[in-house]
């Protein structure tokens, strides 16, 4: 029987296995979800329906992606030796995740039913959006860098991690300043006020996924250092 390992033993010694190179794949592909969804609203900004439309399309090909990578992992991780607790923990993490990629697409599908009812969105609003979601890519980044940091350097994992929190924050007074608009807007077709609202839980949502994997992220970190201590 093979000897059971921690999780950060885990990434520290199989940096080059099937479970820790799809994790940083995934992470890579969810990010790549993400930046499509802010080239999108930036390309409102400027008023490129074509460019938003292909910058969707993307979108819509790297959340598939990530999902067949969760996919892999997740089986990888079944025939593994790692301790059962851990490897749930893993689980979660992953999960969470893929979360990220799954709300970007459905903001994505809210941005597409806006430029197919051609309902009108001023500018000022798109800018709003474009600024939430370029703090989302921020975000998406700094998830990508503390999971590339396992195994390798617990201090980087938590200050990368902490950085995804700043990111959620700064995102949660975006989300309220923006709501706000929304309901003031009495100009807005009604059409505009319902997908604009939608498109903007979406966007939020996508945000807390990112908070709940750097969560998961730094109880993994501590746990380990609270055993490092212990033996």
């Amino acid at each position: 029987m093979s000897e059971k390992v921690s999780l950060m033993e885990w990434f520290g010694k199989r940096r080059e296995s099937v479970v820790t190179k799809g994790i940083r794949e995934h992470a890579e592909k969810v990010g790549d979800a993400v930046a499509e969804l802010n080239r999108g609203m930036s390309a409102m900004v400027r008023g490129d329906r074509d460019t938003a439309l292909d910058a969707l399309k993307r979108l819509v090909l790297s959340e598939k992606e990530a999902d067949r990578i969760q996919e892999v992992i997740f089986e990888e991780l079944s025939k593994g030796d790692m301790e059962a607790k851990e490897r749930e923990d893993l689980m979660h993490l992953v999960r969470r995740l893929d979360y990220v990629a799954d709300w970007a697409k459905e903001a994505g599908i809210e941005l597409q039913l806006i430029l197919e009812t051609k309902v009108n969105v001023p500018i000022t609003l798109w800018k709003r959006y474009a600024d939430m979601t370029a703090e989302l890519e921020k975000a998406a980044k700094s998830l990508r860098m503390s999971i590339d940091a396992l195994g390798v350097d617990a201090d980087a994992v938590i200050k990368y991690e902490r950085s995804v929190e700043v990111s959620e924050h700064v995102l949660d007074d975006m989300y309220y300043s923006t709501k706000k608009e929304i309901l003031l807007a009495t100009e807005l077709d009604p059409r505009a006020i319902y997908l604009m609202r939608d498109l903007l839980h979406d966007v939020e949502n996508s945000a807390d996924k990112c908070k709940d994997s750097a969560d998961i992220l730094h109880i993994l970190v501590v746990t380990q250092k609270h055993k490092t201590k212990q033996v």
